[in-house]
C-alpha cells in the first residue's frame, strides 16, 4: 500500500525528476533508432541494451505510481492515473504483441502518456491548491 507523502521540496523534486525521466525516454526511443542505424558500433552499448531499459522504464513507472498517487488523494482527478496506465498498456503491449520494430512508436507514445500525466497532475494540483 502506498503512504502519504507531505508536500514539500522534496516531493516536488521528485516530481520534476520523474517527468524529466519521461522527457528523457521519449527522447531515447527517439533517437536510439536514428543512433543504432547511423552508428551500428553503439547498437552493443547500453543505449541498445533492453536490460537498461526495462530497469529505466520500470524505475520511471514506480516514481510516478508514487508521486501521481500520493497527488491524487489530494485532487481527486484521476486524468493522469489513466495516463499512467495507458503508458503501461502501450509499453506491455509492444513486449507482448506488437514487438520491437515499432519500439520508436511506441515508446515515445507510452513516454508522451507518462509526460501529459505529469503536466495534468501539475495543473490540477494547482487548480486544488493542495
Amino acid at each position: 500500500m502506498i503512504t502519504s507523502v507531505k508536500h514539500t521540496s522534496e516531493h516536488n523534486n521528485m516530481e520534476k525528476a520523474g517527468f524529466y525521466l519521461s522527457v528523457i525516454c521519449a527522447i531515447h526511443c527517439i533517437a536510439t533508432p536514428i543512433i543504432i542505424t547511423l552508428l551500428p558500433f553503439l547498437g552493443s552499448s547500453f543505449i541498445g541494451d533492453h536490460s537498461w531499459e526495462i530497469w529505466f522504464i520500470g524505475g520511471s513507472l514506480i516514481l510516478a505510481a508514487v508521486l501521481l498517487y500520493s497527488d491524487f488523494k489530494k485532487h481527486h482527478n484521476p486524468i493522469p492515473l489513466y495516463l499512467l496506465i495507458g503508458s503501461l498498456v502501450v509499453k506491455v503491449s509492444e513486449i507482448l504483441w506488437i514487438g520491437h520494430e515499432f519500439e520508436f512508436l511506441t515508446g515515445t507514445l507510452g513516454a508522451s502518456f507518462i509526460a501529459l500525466a505529469y503536466y495534468f497532475n501539475w495543473k490540477y494540483k494547482k487548480e486544488c491548491s493542495c
